[in-house]
């Protein structure tokens, strides 16, 4: 098979994956020098209760975080028998008859938003076949941006409410970030195989071997969002361990539901009879254990039962966020597999294919999830309300102001403050969108 020949700033950068920039600064480049994709190695989930060696089970706090779960499992049986002595239900239901609206439709945008993903795969053997770059480029960013346009569509042509739009959006999302990633990955993989003069190899991982479908599945299937040829190994599925990873998910997934249809939807459906400071006070406590409840649900249980599936062996889905001293600790610990996606696919590629500085690629990047996060509220509620990106723009002049405190008790205490009081001044600013300028000027 003939391969066209690459240009001449190809070959000269093709051993890093990256191509240089044209630096006039020797101090800028001895800056940006050091910087490296992450490399995954075997690690394990920091609170995994279920393995011995886990950062929470060689901590002698364990006890608190198991004080944790007994209070979760008191509330998941109490509450239930609460309701049905007020209700004669045992759980409140109008939330849920909402929900399931065209349930159906919703849940299957998954299979078919996996199935159109395959055109990244496509587009690898499309490559292979020496198809121009032109039309690779345009085939590759118009199925990417189809899967926001449809997800769009869906949202704003059915009557769907937040759950099931948020859904489809978020899906949306982790299948361009995987479709992008794996495009991406494998194109400087190949431009490195070009420059060596194409080599042959017997390894299953190394490129062009390991474009077929069995390796692209792996990767859909595992829970990263940063494609890679070969992962970690976790070694053998623990069978019990994989269920009892799904049994907390659906567990978390109900108490989630609990906290929202007994202590946040009222105050929802109520707002416009309170006072902003009063529906802040009386959200503040419910969304917390809300915020809590999902982190556990997604990072440590859903995660981790989709790793054990696939053998992923690096399980380090959140670092110690909750040790956070500044916003900039807090967005890099507590989402690790998106943090991954943005150092690689967005802060690098801005440094080494673009030439942005190191400040102007931070800043670009913290934009573009600022904007990601604004998309995925927007499409979801169906209405422009740019209250998020607003909030996470203020975050840059805050850890400017807060340098001083980083790394101290103090800055912990204050990054803590900040979410407590955040979470449900977001939300009530959403739901309040429109008296926005009477609250502003006449106060709350």
């Amino acid at each position: 098979m003939k391969h066209r020949k690459i240009d001449a700033q190809e070959q000269e950068t093709a051993s890093s994956g990256y191509s240089t920039p044209d630096e006039k600064s020797v101090q800028k480049q001895a800056k940006i020098k050091h910087l490296r994709k992450h490399a995954f190695v075997n690690r394990i989930s920091f609170l995994d209760d279920m393995d011995k060696d886990s950062e929470l089970n060689k901590n002698r706090l364990v006890g608190f975080y198991n004080m944790l779960y007994v209070v979760a499992f008191y509330y998941f049986i109490i509450n239930p028998i609460m309701s049905y002595w007020k209700t004669g239900q045992w759980i409140e239901t109008s939330l849920y008859n909402q929900m399931r609206r065209d349930l159906f439709m919703c849940i299957v945008t998954w299979p078919l938003f996996y199935a159109w993903s395959h055109i990244a795969l496509l587009i690898q053997y499309l490559a292979m076949m020496n198809i121009p770059k032109v039309l690779i480029f345009i085939i590759q960013h118009v199925s990417q941006i189809f899967m926001f346009v449809y997800a769009q569509y869906l949202v704003l042509t059915r009557d769907w409410y937040l759950p099931q739009g948020a859904f489809v959006t978020f899906q949306s999302c982790v299948f361009f970030f995987k479709m992008h990633s794996y495009t991406m990955t494998n194109y400087k993989m190949r431009r490195e195989w070009i420059d060596q003069g194409c080599p042959k190899s017997n390894d299953p991982f190394a490129y062009p071997n390991n474009i077929n479908f069995k390796n692209f599945t792996k990767f859909i299937m595992t829970p990263v969002l940063v494609y890679e040829p070969q992962y970690p190994s976790s070694g053998k599925i623990r069978w019990w361990y994989v269920i009892v990873k799904f049994i907390n998910t659906i567990s978390m997934l109900i108490m989630g539901y609990m906290i929202v249809s007994n202590h946040i939807y009222p105050i929802i459906l109520n707002v416009n009879a309170l006072s902003l400071v009063d529906s802040i006070f009386q959200m503040t406590l419910p969304l917390i254990f809300l915020c809590l409840t999902l982190f556990n649900m997604i990072f440590e249980n859903y995660c981790n039962f989709w790793a054990e599936l696939t053998h992923f062996g690096d399980r380090q889905f959140y670092t110690d966020w909750w040790n956070s001293t500044d916003y900039e600790e807090f967005n890099r610990n507590w989402n690790r597999p998106v943090y991954e996606f943005l150092y690689r696919h967005v802060y690098l590629e801005l440094i080494f294919e673009f030439g942005f500085g190191v400040k102007k690629a931070q800043l670009a990047t913290f934009l573009f999830s600022a904007i990601l996060h604004e998309y995925t509220l927007a499409v979801s509620l169906k209405q422009i309300t740019p209250i998020m990106i607003m909030f996470m723009m203020i975050q840059i002049p805050v850890m400017l102001c807060t340098k001083r405190i980083k790394g101290t008790k103090f800055g912990n205490l204050f990054f803590w403050w900040g979410i407590i009081q955040g979470l449900p001044l977001i939300l009530n600013l959403y739901l309040r969108f429109n008296e926005l300028p009477k609250l502003l000027f006449e106060g709350v």
